[in-house]
């Protein structure tokens, strides 16, 4: 499962963010110590909100996080700077997980740097010092501390400004394979690492010095393209594996061919959907052990990996100076013999001028050179056999050294082993997760979606029936109601166009959400009508209450509406939402569903266990839940039957 952004991930959302240019800071918000939140008013788009999560995550929040009243002091620090301040800018530094905001407020400028490695780290610079920091870091070649200068960590290669050239120099310039190679000397992490061979059609096992001139151009045209396309090309997605995210990517990757997968619009959505559902089921945070243990077990097999290979490669050499037995022994001779007698800067420039050596070093009094196809480091105060036995003993002792980091490696893959055990243990005592899905704008109301896919809205007081008619209801709807006091006011987005059996659905919902339903009725009636037939202005001597409206003209109504709803699982805009609808509506959409009636005795159990059934918290249910007592008769789709709720209060 993925824990952080990759530099592809940041590359993909510095293009994002890019949008953001032009725009004022507005307010800085801090808390729990690794979340931040920037707002930004941006023109013609309004507020954006830029979110920090974990010191991990950066993206722009689709909804507004719960953030504190009170702001942290380096909140109030932050503020005191960048308050109203322009952004310049949005750039990446190199190839880095690190994103940079250029900021200008009046003669001033500053750096807004968001370090996504490590721990992460948020850090505001003014004329190349730091002002403040979220944490202060020590390294060996860098320190992060307020009243410092700051200093980008050192730079490594840069694949966005590669030339075929300097790739190719890069790539053949290692003794590793291909996948390594990509991952590590160029500079692009393991799993694009991957995704270029697979791109490519080159085998990443392969040394990457063995490959051919015409696979490294396809290597180098394959990073090029996805580096392209994560820039201006994103078409975002979360990789699922048993409905559950495992991966957010910005664009489709070949190794993710056989998964399901969700589409999103914007690569913040993407995120946004990604850290909100890939708690474990619990909705605990992962145990920070097991986290520890993860990490442990990585640098182990990077340890066991590399002494494997270094033994692999001093016996390589040895075999190597074997099979050309007098070459080595002649070329050993002839350095001999030119550095007897000379002091260490004698001797290397002796060495040097002779054409078949690599590198010189008299300190070691060794000579590097290429033997049957393979660099070698020889003592030259050595013979031929000297030297193998040497490169084999140097062998054996890597592996003596490999045999203890597998020791230690496998003890903590059986540690790791019973804690995850543990935690299944764990997901499986707590059946139901909670998840809370996507808010949108229409959930100020009460909302369904019509079996042909129109929305529907209703108000949920006085206040948002006027709101709903006053924003809404134009030429292209249609207005629904019930003759019941307190009924909603319903408008039918889009409704000149709709069908008979969608008004039907609308004015069964209307029934549904007024005091028939609390009064524990079977069935109803409703009416729709056009716009312009509904009206705030009264007759003389009238008075109209607020969220009233006078209707003038035909009413068009429908008989005997079953007061029956459905509660279901749907997808919306890429999303997970829970839909309270009439019965054919929900069926339309959802395959788990729970049919639910008025409920003739009082109730207090419903939101609660419909909550469970669809692993959302309790409120997000009872908000979409018609007035009243609920009954729930049936489930499609939902391994559980819920609890027959017949005890009274």
């Amino acid at each position: 499962m993925k824990e952080e952004m990759s530099a592809f991930d940041i590359l993909a959302m510095t293009g994002e963010m890019r949008s953001l240019v032009g725009g004022y800071l507005d307010k800085v918000f801090h808390w729990d110590v690794k979340n931040v939140l920037l707002r930004i008013n941006t023109q013609g788009q309004g507020k954006k909100e830029m979110v920090l999560q974990e010191m991990r995550w950066l993206y722009l929040a689709p909804e507004k996080p719960d953030i504190p009243d009170m702001p942290s002091q380096f909140a109030v620090n932050l503020r005191k700077y960048i308050t109203n301040a322009r952004i310049a800018a949005v750039h990446q530094q190199e190839f880095d997980r690190i994103m940079v905001l250029d900021l200008e407020k009046g003669p001033s400028s500053y750096q807004l740097i968001i370090e996504l490695f490590g721990d992460g780290n948020l850090i505001l610079v003014s004329g190349g010092k730091i002002l403040n920091s979220v944490h202060s870091r020590k390294w060996r070649h860098r320190e992060v501390r307020p009243g410092l200068e700051y200093a980008f960590p050192p730079p490594r290669f840069n694949p966005l400004r590669m030339d075929a050239a300097s790739f190719r120099k890069a790539f053949l310039g290692s003794t590793s394979d291909a996948v390594r190679t990509l991952a590590t000397a160029i500079n692009i992490g393991g799993q694009y690492a991957e995704e270029t061979c697979l791109r490519g059609g080159v085998d990443k096992d392969r040394k990457a010095k063995s490959l051919s001139p015409e696979e490294v151009d396809r290597l180098f045209e394959s990073l090029s393209l996805l580096l392209q396309e994560c820039s201006s090309r994103r078409r975002p997605r979360v990789v699922l594996e048993d409905g559950r995210p495992v991966d957010v990517v910005p664009i489709p990757l070949l190794q993710y061919g056989d998964r399901e997968q969700r589409e999103h619009g914007t690569f913040s959505d993407g995120i946004h959907q990604y850290v909100t559902e890939r708690v474990p089921l619990t909705g605990e945070k992962e145990d920070p052990e097991t986290q520890r243990l993860v990490r442990q077990l990585e640098q182990q097999r990077a340890a066991v990996e590399k002494q494997l290979a270094e033994a692999r490669a001093f016996a390589e050499q040895a075999e190597a100076i074997y099979s050309d037995y007098m070459g080595t022994d002649a070329l050993l001779r002839v350095v001999r013999g030119r550095s007897e007698g000379l002091n260490w800067e004698q001797t290397r420039e002796a060495l040097s001028a002779l054409p078949n050596l690599l590198r010189v070093d008299p300190k070691e009094h060794s000579v590097t050179t290429m033997i049957a196809g393979r660099e070698v480091t020889l003592d030259y105060t050595l013979g031929v056999e000297g030297n193998a036995n040497a490169l084999y003993q140097r062998g054996k002792e890597a592996k003596d050294k490999m045999q203890g980091a597998q020791t230690a490696l496998e003890e903590t893959e059986r540690r790791l082993a019973q804690k995850i055990k543990e935690g299944e243990g764990r997901r499986r005592a707590e059946k139901h997760a909670v998840r809370k899905t996507k808010e949108y704008w229409f959930e100020r109301y009460k909302w369904f979606l019509t079996s042909e896919g129109r929305m529907v809205l209703a108000g949920r007081d006085a206040h948002s029936n006027d709101q709903l008619v006053k924003k809404h209801l134009k030429a292209t709807e249609r207005f629904a109601h019930a003759d019941v006091h307190g009924a909603p006011s319903v408008v039918i987005l889009n409704g000149a166009e709709a069908s008979d059996q969608e008004m039907l659905e609308a004015c069964t919902f209307a029934i549904a959400h007024s005091k028939a339903w609390m009064a524990g009725a079977t069935e109803g009636t409703a009416y729709w009508v056009l716009p312009d037939q509904v009206s705030k202005m009264a007759q003389a001597g009238e008075f109209v209450p607020r969220g009233a409206f006078v209707i003038r003209g035909k009413r068009n109504y429908i008989y005997h509406l079953p007061l029956q709803l459905a509660v279901g699982e749907i997808m919306y805009e890429g999303g997970r939402k829970i839909m309270c609808g009439p019965l054919g509506a929900v069926q339309a959409h959802s395959s788990r569903y729970v049919v639910i009636e008025p409920a003739r005795k009082v109730k207090t159990k419903a939101s609660s266990l419909l909550a469970k059934m669809f692993e959302v918290p309790e409120e997000e249910i009872a908000r979409i839940l018609p007035p009243g007592e609920v009954d729930m008769v049936s489930t499609v789709g939902i391994e559980e039957e819920p609890e027959r709720l017949d005890q009274s209060e």
